[in-house]
């Protein structure tokens, strides 16, 4: 007997805009579900400024303890705000129509799914919320 697969894989081909290799998983039961397959396409568009916005937003984050002055603190702090201001619009445009889930990313993967050995930048995952 073959066994189903827990997850759907699949990669979103790099373009000239960005290089990063973005790795799309779902659970296997949900891909034939009109609604995600709909969804998947306006995810798939915003998705790689979506993951732009969130680490330029982990890059200010993580500089403000750095600094010393409160005047650098806060301007920084009002750009991190931006960046996350921007990833909450786009992740509204991903997961519209879609709840109870919604799409979570992860960093950097490199190991096995479902027997296939992959090596990305990013993998979205859809989880329920």
């Amino acid at each position: 007997m073959i066994e189903e697969p827990e997850f759907y894989v699949q990669e979103l081909i790099s373009t000239e805009y960005m290089d990063k290799r973005v790795l799309i998983l779902y659970p296997y039961e949900l891909s034939n579900e009109p609604i995600l397959k709909d969804n998947i396409p306006k995810m798939a568009k915003v998705i790689r400024e979506y993951i732009k916005e969130s680490e330029m937003y982990r890059k200010c984050v993580d500089t403000i303890p750095n600094l010393i002055w409160d005047s650098q603190k806060l301007s920084i702090q009002n750009e991190a705000d931006e960046y996350q201001r921007k990833a909450d619009e786009l992740a509204e445009k991903m997961n519209e129509g879609i709840s109870p889930y919604a799409w979570y990313v992860k960093g950097r993967f490199n190991g096995e799914i479902g027997g296939f050995h992959y090596n990305v930048d990013n993998i979205v995952y859809l989880d329920k919320k």
